[in-house]
């Protein structure tokens, strides 16, 4: 009998765990910013329009700033050294003003 309480609290603790891990929100897409302000998506430049698959309500995009200085990516504000997640709710095509972009702009596709 006491055997058979710790397999069933063992496997509640293991079935919480896997739903935790499976719904857990994780980024749609993570722009990093090294130091010197050079801005990557998946260890390539940050293009002028990226296009991020929309995940219900919950497309959550992460900007890593590893650099000295705040940015500005369009719709986000990254402060320096610091990790943040910013949630768009609503699938569309989201512009503005970007630091880390030549030209100044930065457009977001969320579809």
């Amino acid at each position: 009998m006491r055997g058979d309480r710790a397999v069933i609290t063992v496997l509640v603790v293991i079935v919480t765990g896997l739903a935790a891990w499976v719904l857990w929100p994780r980024p749609a897409v993570r722009i990093d910013i090294a130091a010197g302000g050079i801005a990557t998506v998946e260890g390539r430049p940050l293009p002028e329009t990226l296009f991020v698959a929309a995940r219900g309500r919950q497309t959550v995009i992460r900007v890593v700033n590893a650099d000295t200085t705040r940015h500005a990516l369009a719709l986000f504000t990254a402060e320096p050294q610091s990790t943040i997640d910013y949630t768009i709710s609503t699938p569309g095509t989201y512009g503005g003003a970007c630091s880390t972009h030549p030209s100044g702009n930065l457009v977001y596709v969320v579809r």
